[in-house]
């Protein structure tokens, strides 16, 4: 049996915006917000940020 490896948050945010209308002026507020948090996780993920880290 072999493991699945889980989506990464890049993929993720890809099939975020293949959802979204192509126009963004067109977004609704909940589809903005959608595609900011999305983008906000690949983000960290692609720089191995993660969210819990506390600044001094």
């Amino acid at each position: 049996m072999r493991l699945r490896k889980p989506k990464s948050e890049t993929a993720k945010l890809r099939a975020v915006v293949a959802s979204l209308p192509k126009n963004v002026a067109d977004w609704t507020p909940e589809q903005r917000r959608e595609f900011t948090t999305q983008s906000d996780r690949a983000t960290r993920e692609e720089n191995s940020v993660t969210k819990n880290v506390k600044r001094r």
